[in-house]
C-alpha cells in the first residue's frame, strides 16, 4: 500500500496538497487491515511524502515539504526493481574528531582535524539505515556549523559541491557483515540484543586526483531491496 501511494504521488495522479481519506474509510475501501494502513501513512509522513494536520486530516506533501535526497553514488531499489527516490535524513551527532582513527588512514593527515556526521537514514519509509561520514577539516568548511536542517536535505555529493568541490569517481566497496549493537541499537532497538547480518556499504568521494575528500559507511539491514552502484560521478544540475 506504502508503494502505491508513493507511485500515485509521484504519477501526479494524487495531487500536493490533496486530502487523502481516512484510515478507516481506506480500511474499509481496500482488502487491507486498518493497522496495516495506520502504518503505511505513519511511514509516509515520516519519509516526508504525506503530512498531518490536527483534526484537519492527512494531506499529500508538496513543494518545501517534501524532501527528495538524490544519492548519485548507488541507489536502493524497489523489490519490483524501480529506484526508490525518497530518503529522509536524521542527523544524530555531529563532532569535530582530533584524535587519531581509521578515518585518518582513508583521509590522509589534517592540521584541521576531521567532521564527523552520524545520520539515520530512513529508505522509501521501509527500514532505515545507519550512516557515518567523515570529511577533512580543511573540505568540509561551513558544514561543521551549518544548521542541521541543511544537513538532512542533502547527501554527501551536493554539500561537497556546495564547499567547492567536485568528487569525479565513487569507490564503493561492499561487505556482508553482522551489524555491530551500537548500529541496532540505533536503527532497530528490537534487534540490538542479537542484531542480524547485514551489509557494509562504503564509499570513498575522491577528486580527479585520486585525493578522498570524503568516506561514507552506511550500514544495512537485512530487507529485499537492492543496491545498484555507480563509480563515475556526473556533474549535479545548477
Amino acid at each position: 500500500m506504502r508503494d502505491a501511494l508513493v507511485e500515485l504521488i509521484e504519477e501526479g495522479k494524487l495531487a500536493e496538497g490533496s486530502r487523502l481519506p481516512t484510515e478507516q474509510e481506506l480500511a474499509a475501501a481496500l482488502p487491507v487491515s486498518l493497522g496495516t494502513v495506520q502504518k503505511a501513512l505513519r511511514d509516509l509522513v515520516e519519509s516526508g511524502e504525506l503530512y498531518r494536520r490536527r483534526r484537519l486530516g492527512t494531506f499529500v506533501a508538496g513543494g518545501e515539504q517534501r524532501r527528495r535526497i538524490t544519492t548519485p553514488a548507488f541507489t536502493f531499489l524497489r523489490p519490483e526493481g524501480a529506484p526508490v527516490r525518497m530518503v529522509l535524513i536524521r542527523l544524530l551527532r555531529r563532532e569535530v574528531l582530533q584524535r587519531h582513527g581509521a578515518w585518518v588512514e582513508v583521509l590522509g593527515d589534517c592540521a584541521g582535524g576531521y567532521l564527523h556526521l552520524v545520520r539515520q537514514d530512513r529508505i522509501d519509509g521501509a527500514f532505515d539505515c545507519y550512516t557515518e561520514i567523515y570529511l577533512r577539516g580543511d573540505v568540509a568548511g561551513e558544514l561543521a556549523t551549518l544548521p542541521t536542517e541543511a544537513l538532512e536535505h542533502e547527501s554527501v555529493l551536493p554539500l561537497l559541491m556546495a564547499q567547492g568541490h567536485s568528487p569525479s569517481t565513487a569507490e564503493n566497496r561492499i561487505s556482508h557483515i553482522r551489524l555491530p549493537k551500537s548500529v541496532a541499537r540505533a536503527i532497530a532497538p528490537e534487534l540490538a540484543e542479537a542484531p542480524p547480518p547485514g551489509l557494509r556499504l562504503e564509499t570513498r568521494y575522491q577528486d580527479e586526483t585520486g585525493r578522498v575528500l570524503a568516506w561514507q559507511v552506511m550500514y544495512i539491514p537485512p530487507s529485499d531491496y537492492r543496491l545498484t552502484l555507480t563509480t563515475q560521478l556526473k556533474p549535479l544540475d545548477t
